[in-house]
C-alpha cells in the first residue's frame, strides 16, 4: 500500500505537469498565424465545439465518477489533453481543430474526477492540506507556463509550435504520472443514492430475464431521477442557499463565456507596432485572482453582511470590464479589463462557494456545485450557440463582449430587483441571514435499502429477481 504523503505527492505532480502548457497563452495566434486558418473559423466555427463537447462530458462523468472510483476517469482526462495537443501539433484542418476543442473539453470535464478522488484517498484530517496543496499547484503550473511563455517566445524567439511540443511533453508526463496514482484507501461509499445505485447494479446483473431486466432498468432509473430532484429540493430550500447559488451559477456563466473569447478579442484588436503581453496578463491574472480568493477566505465570517446592492454593484462593473474593449479599440485597455474581470469574477464565486458551504452539509454541498456547475455550463452553451457559431449569427468577438456586457447588467438587475421585492414583500434579511444552519445528511433519507425494499420499489412478484438472485450479496453490501 502506497502511503498517503506518496499519494499526494504523485496527484500534485500530475496537476503541475497537466497545468505545465506555456503554448496555451499564444492559442489564437497559433491557429491562425500558424496554421493558417481564417479567423472567422477560429472564432465561430473552432471555439464553440468546447462549449458544445463540456457540457454531455461533464454530466457524463459526474454520472459515473462514484461507479469508476475516479482513477479511470483520471487517465481518461490526462489522455484527452495528450490527444489535444497531438491535433495541435499533427492537425491542420479546421474539422481536425474542433475535434482537438472536443478532447480538450473531454480534459477540463475529468478535472472533477482527481479533486474528488484526493478527498476519498486521504484522511479527514488533512483535507485543508491537500485542497491548499492543490490550488498552489495548478496555480504554479499556470503562472509559470505564462511567464515561460512570454520569456520564451516573446523575448527568446521561440515558435509557437515549438510550445505546443513543450506543452505535449508536459501532459504526456502527466498522463504516465495518473497512471502511478494508486486506489483510494479511504473509498468507502457514505452517501445513501450511492448505496441505492450499488444494489441496482446488483438487482439488474442478477436478474435473469431481458423483459424483467429492462422493467427493472426503468423503474431504477425513475428512482434515480427522483432522488436527484429531492436532493435539488432539499439543498435549495433555504433562501440563502437559493440567493448565493444564483450568484455562483451567473458569475461561473460569464466567466465560462468571456475566458473562451478573450484571447480572440485580443487578436482582433491588435495593431501594427503592439506588442503582444497575453502571457504576462495571464499569469498576472492567475496570481491576483488567487491571492483576492485567498484574502477573501480569511473574512469568510464576515462575507454574510455584505449587501446585495454591493454584489449587483459588481455585476454592473463586470459588464463594463467587457463593453470597454469592444468599444475601444485598445489591446492593452483590453488586458485591463480582461485582469480586472477574472478578479470581480473570482471573487464573486469564491464568496458564493463560502456561503454555500456555510449553510449545506459536505454531502449536499457537493452537489449544490454540480448542479452550479451543469446550470451554468448550460447557459454558456446555448449563448455559444447562438451568438457565436457560424450557423445561426457568427458574431464577431467584438460583438460577443457586447453581448456578454448585456448578461452581466442583466444579471445584476435581476439579482437587485430580487433583494428588492425580498425586503419590500415583509421578508427580514436578517432572518435570511441566519438560515445557515448546516442541513444534515440524515435529510436526505439515509435508510438502508435491503431486499424488502428493494421488492417494493422494483416490483412486488416474489420471483421479479429470478431464482439465482444472490441476496447475501445485497445484506454485505
Amino acid at each position: 500500500m502506497i502511503p498517503v504523503r506518496a499519494t499526494i505527492a504523485i496527484v500534485l505532480l500530475y496537476v503541475f505537469f497537466r497545468d505545465l502548457r506555456p503554448s496555451e497563452p499564444y492559442l489564437t495566434p497559433y491557429l491562425v498565424e500558424d496554421k493558417n486558418l481564417p479567423k472567422v473559423s477560429v472564432y465561430n466555427q473552432i471555439y464553440p465545439c468546447w462549449s458544445y463537447a463540456q457540457l454531455p462530458i461533464f454530466l457524463m462523468v459526474l454520472s459515473t465518477v462514484d461507479v469508476l472510483k475516479f482513477r479511470p476517469l483520471i487517465w481518461l482526462g490526462a489522455l484527452g489533453y495528450v490527444c489535444t495537443w497531438l491535433l495541435l501539433v499533427l492537425g491542420t484542418t479546421v474539422k481536425e481543430m474542433q475535434f482537438m476543442q472536443v478532447t480538450y473539453a473531454v480534459g477540463t470535464a475529468c478535472e472533477i474526477a482527481y479533486k474528488s478522488y484526493i478527498y476519498v484517498a486521504v484522511p479527514r484530517h488533512l483535507y485543508s492540506s491537500v485542497t491548499l496543496y492543490l490550488s498552489g499547484a495548478a496555480l504554479l503550473a499556470k503562472s509559470l507556463s505564462a511567464f515561460t511563455s512570454e520569456i520564451l517566445h516573446d523575448e527568446g524567439g521561440v515558435s509557437l509550435l515549438v510550445l505546443n511540443y513543450v506543452s505535449l511533453g508536459c501532459v504526456s508526463v502527466a498522463l504516465l504520472l495518473s497512471l502511478l496514482i494508486p486506489a483510494p484507501r479511504y473509498s468507502k461509499i457514505v452517501s445513501p443514492e450511492n448505496h441505492r445505485y450499488n444494489l441496482g447494479l446488483a438487482v439488474l446483473t442478477n436478474t435473469p430475464r431481458l423483459r424483467d431486466r429492462c422493467s427493472l432498468r426503468l423503474s431504477w432509473l425513475l428512482s434515480k431521477m427522483q432522488d436527484v430532484w429531492r436532493r435539488i429540493r432539499l439543498s435549495y430550500r433555504s433562501p440563502t442557499t437559493k440567493r448565493w447559488a444564483y450568484w455562483a451559477i451567473t458569475m461561473s456563466s460569464l466567466y465560462y463565456m468571456v475566458g473562451n473569447t478573450s484571447q480572440s478579442l485580443w487578436e482582433e484588436l491588435e495593431r501594427k507596432g503592439d506588442k503582444r503581453y497575453n502571457g504576462y496578463v495571464i499569469a498576472t491574472n492567475h496570481l491576483l485572482s488567487s491571492l483576492v480568493s485567498f484574502l477573501l477566505s480569511r473574512v469568510s465570517d464576515r462575507l454574510e453582511i455584505l449587501p446585495g446592492s454591493v454584489m449587483a454593484g459588481s455585476s454592473l462593473l463586470i459588464a463594463v470590464t467587457t463593453i470597454l474593449p469592444s468599444t475601444i479599440p485598445n489591446l492593452y485597455l483590453a488586458y485591463v479589463c480582461d485582469g480586472i474581470f477574472n478578479i470581480l469574477v473570482s471573487s464573486s464565486v469564491t464568496i458564493a462557494t463560502f456561503r454555500i458551504a456555510s449553510s449545506l452539509s459536505t454531502d449536499l454541498f457537493g452537489f449544490v456545485i454540480a448542479v452550479n456547475s451543469t446550470v451554468a455550463g448550460t447557459i454558456d452553451l446555448i449563448v455559444t450557440f447562438v451568438v457565436a457559431d457560424a450557423a445561426v449569427l457568427g458574431c464577431t468577438p467584438v460583438h460577443q463582449y457586447w453581448v456578454y456586457s448585456g448578461f452581466a447588467v442583466m444579471y445584476g438587475a435581476v439579482y437587485l430587483a430580487y433583494r428588492l421585492g425580498y425586503k419590500c414583500g415583509g421578508g427580514q434579511l436578517e432572518e435570511e441571514l441566519q438560515d445557515t444552519s448546516t442541513l444534515l445528511v440524515e435529510d436526505v433519507d439515509d435508510e438502508f435499502w435491503g431486499v424488502d425494499e428493494l421488492r417494493r420499489a422494483f416490483g412486488s412478484q416474489e420471483n421479479v429477481f429470478g431464482d439465482n438472485f444472490d441476496t447475501e450479496m445485497i445484506k454485505e453490501m
